[in-house]
């Protein structure tokens, strides 16, 4: 083959493939790429969504998958819905491009592709929740921070999270007093009006990335009166204590009383054997009676004599007395 030929050789295969690219095109020109492709990410959940293109050719189906580092990965395949939910498939701290194409008939748009995203700078934070509680005039606030796709998500995802707080007195709106960047969950607003109804609401706040989230829903609380006068606590623990002593004292004295009222009603101790029977058959009256009415017995006497010892030594010496 001469140079010629090998000159007219290339450009005619130059010509077919430029062809075949052109066909190509066109005919992935005809089907419409889908419109307004967007990410969606709120507290860490990460969704891709897309308006179906205006003209459409007919039914469609999307392909939709998301792009790291390393490669291009498919997430929902052949589906005719306009979203794709990517949450389980990013960590928290990678970098992704998002991409979408639609289907028709087997041909295929080109791919609509997004600007790259970081979860950790890119993710909205949802308004947190807040609950009031009064005591001794004071206001207690707790709050709790939105619910993200892992628990703790947001103290996992930040290395620093706060709290802006803002409260006013309900009839006063236009007054609010702003707490910026309070560390802690809980908190206790004090200084306040006794029996004023106050209203609270709190935003997270990252300030390494500058980010805040919208306030919470308002919530209010009425106060209740404060601590009590020094003297008033101890008049109240002083009586009290007295009602208790003297409740302790009257129950001492029932049961001691009781105790001993049952040891007389039923005592340990046993019964002669003479006075059982005497209570269980005692004497008839007519015998005691006629026990009283009998003559007293015939008394006996008899002489007695009494010999000394010295009567006896006489009589026995043959001495007479």
């Amino acid at each position: 083959m001469d140079y010629t030929q090998r000159m007219m050789f290339l450009v005619s295969w130059k010509i077919c493939f430029l062809t075949a690219l052109c066909t190509v095109s066109v005919v992935l020109a005809n089907v419409p790429q889908p419109e307004n492709v967007r990410v969606t990410s709120i507290n860490m959940e990460v969704v891709l969504e897309w308006d179906p293109p205006q003209p459409s050719p007919g039914k469609l189906t999307y392909t939709a998958g998301y792009k790291s580092i390393w490669a291009f990965t498919p997430v929902c395949q052949n589906q005719t819905g306009q979203s794709c939910v990517f949450t389980e498939r990013l960590t928290n701290f990678g970098l992704y491009t998002f991409k979408v194409r639609a289907e028709f008939e087997g041909r295929t748009s080109q791919w609509v592709n997004t600007s790259e995203f970081h979860i950790d700078r890119d993710t909205l934070i949802g308004a947190p929740k807040v609950s009031l509680s009064s005591k001794a005039g004071n206001i207690r606030v707790d709050i709790q921070d939105p619910v993200t796709r892992v628990p703790d998500g947001l103290r996992r995802l930040y290395s620093s999270v706060c709290y802006n707080i803002m409260y006013w007195e309900e009839s006063e709106t236009e007054k609010p007093t702003l707490l910026e960047c309070q560390q802690q969950i809980s908190l206790v607003l004090s200084e306040l009006k006794p029996k004023v109804r106050y209203c609270v609401q709190a935003q997270v706040s990252v300030p390494s990335y500058h980010k805040v989230s919208n306030y919470s829903a308002v919530t209010c609380e009425t106060t209740t009166v404060g601590r009590a006068e020094t003297w008033l606590i101890v008049v109240v623990m002083m009586s009290s204590l007295f009602i208790v002593v003297v409740t302790v004292t009257l129950l001492f004295l029932a049961v001691w009383y009781g105790y001993k009222g049952i040891k007389f009603m039923f005592p340990k101790a046993k019964l002669p054997e003479d006075l059982k029977q005497f209570l269980i058959d005692p004497p008839r009256c007519d015998l005691f009676l006629a026990m009283q009415n009998s003559s007293q017995p015939e008394e006996k006497c008899h002489e007695v004599c009494i010999v000394s010892e010295l009567t006896e030594g006489a009589e026995t010496e043959g001495t007479p007395l």
